[in-house]
């Protein structure tokens, strides 16, 4: 195997393991399950990349790490949906598109979580609602407000948690 591609997938689940480690504690859980949505295609790239095309059908394809049936054929069905996207690719071109998918993720990491974080703040509003035009403006300053202060108590948390040592 690759070296670069073996310290990919270990920087991967370095990743990965942060938000495992944190999901079950408050507010934690929904950025757990935002970080496995996002790097679901470096999931497929790796299955692709070590066991080559996906041969086991839809129907039968379960997360066997969810004790919950529900969730468990959920996320076994996108993975398979992920994986079945690059049937017939090259393991060498999955080897090197996993290594530029880690990197780029690990690069967009911070601004995705400042992102999601965002999302779950109640004081901070929807950018997708609809605003009148008379009032954007002052929604504008009413969330620029908000992601400030949330940033700051977010950074002060870090540094709290940092100190007792929860972070390498």
């Amino acid at each position: 195997m690759n070296p670069e591609f073996v310290a990919a997938v270990e920087e991967w689940k370095k990743m990965r393991a942060r938000f495992d480690q944190r999901k079950n504690l408050k507010y934690e859980f929904e950025l757990y399950v935002l970080f496995e949505e996002e790097s679901l295609p470096i999931w497929a790239l790796y299955q692709q990349a070590v066991a080559g095309n996906i041969s086991v059908p839809k129907k039968d394809y379960h997360d066997p790490r969810d004790d919950s049936w529900m969730w468990g054929w959920m996320w076994g069905n996108a993975k398979w949906l992920a994986w079945n996207k690059l049937w017939g690719m090259d393991p060498s071109e999955a080897e090197t598109l996993l290594i530029q998918e880690v990197h780029a993720l690990k690069n967009r990491l911070p601004d995705l979580v400042e992102q999601w974080k965002d999302v779950q703040d109640p004081r901070i509003p929807d950018e997708k609602a609809w605003v009148p035009e008379d009032e954007r403006q002052h929604w504008a300053e009413v969330s620029k407000v908000a992601k400030q202060e949330r940033r700051k108590r977010s950074a002060a948390q870090r540094a709290h948690e940092e100190s007792l040592g929860m972070w390498d």
